[in-house]
């Protein structure tokens, strides 16, 4: 018998589920939804074995007609079905429309974004979708133009966070100092200035625009700001503004649909089993000792 600390409210009256029946709720569609394929007979099994008990607030019946439609396509948009809460990526009507940036800097983030991932990802690509990015660089470049939109807003929340729940984030992160950042990373500030940076050393360097000298200069203008630099120690404007660049492509492009395929991502699906990992093989152990 569920106990009666197991009620998501208590005091309430024995028709309100407990997280008990809502989990096996959750557990017997999903296993109906894996081995029958048919997500209607799922769902209707789903509503009687529930009955007409109420969910408390913030929490959802999955839809199981939704979550086998997204799970078993392969296209950057799913047709929304009517009357669906879900929020569905939608295709533009028109060009991307940048938040924070200008569109002549996007074109410049672009550019690194490529010289970064490397050009031979341009024959790599699927033929471009309407309404989606034209390339995973153009795909990139558009994140990092939200994540510098949100930077204000990230600050004022993770400022105004609760003295408990501040407690609370710092021992999740088991450090003071990724909370700090959340409190006072400006990506705009180092977005701003790493711009005109590359602006002035590329025309110091070679009388030009960035974006207007020869790819190999470019490359090269990008690497001396890069980890691989003879002066590492040495920071400025056009380093900080490298690292956040470079952490940004490699987020955005290893939660992209090509970065998860060169995963080889096995989520998103139904599984009898779990796939596991592909195993390593590793050397006899006489011959991993060191030498």
């Amino acid at each position: 018998m569920d106990d009666p600390k197991d009620k998501i409210h208590e005091g309430k009256s024995d028709g309100v589920l407990t997280r008990r029946e809502w989990l096996l709720s959750l557990g017997s569609a999903v296993m109906l939804a894996g081995f029958s394929g048919a997500p209607g007979e799922a769902a209707a099994a789903q509503g009687a074995a529930i009955g007409p008990s109420p969910l408390p607030p913030g929490l959802f019946l999955p839809s199981l007609d939704h979550l086998t439609h997204a799970l078993t396509s392969d296209e950057p948009f799913h047709p929304i079905p009517p009357g669906a809460e879900t929020e569905y990526v939608r295709p533009r009507s028109g060009p991307f429309a940048p938040q924070a940036l200008a569109r002549e800097e996007l074109v410049v983030i672009r550019r690194v974004v490529e010289i970064i991932l490397g050009e031979d990802l341009k024959n790599s690509e699927d033929a471009p979708v309407p309404g989606a990015p034209a390339s995973i660089y153009d795909e990139i470049a558009e994140w990092i133009d939200r994540v510098v939109a949100s930077g204000p807003s990230v600050r004022a929340l993770a400022l105004n966070l609760p003295a408990d729940q501040r407690v609370l984030a710092v021992a999740y992160f088991d450090s003071e100092e990724p909370v700090r950042a959340l409190e006072t990373f400006e990506p705009e500030r180092v977005c701003r200035d790493g711009l005109a940076w590359l602006g002035e050393e590329s025309r110091r360097r070679f009388a030009k625009n960035f974006l207007d000298v020869a790819p190999a200069e470019q490359v090269e203008l990008v690497g001396s700001t890069s980890d691989a630099r003879a002066d590492k120690p040495v920071t400025n404007s056009g380093t900080r503004f490298y690292d956040f660049i470079k952490a940004e492509t490699i987020r955005g492009f290893y939660t992209s649909r090509l970065g998860l395929k060169e995963l080889d991502y096995k989520g998103n699906s139904f599984y009898a089993e779990s796939p596991g990992c592909v195993p390593t093989p590793h050397p006899p152990a006489s011959e991993s000792k060191p030498k």
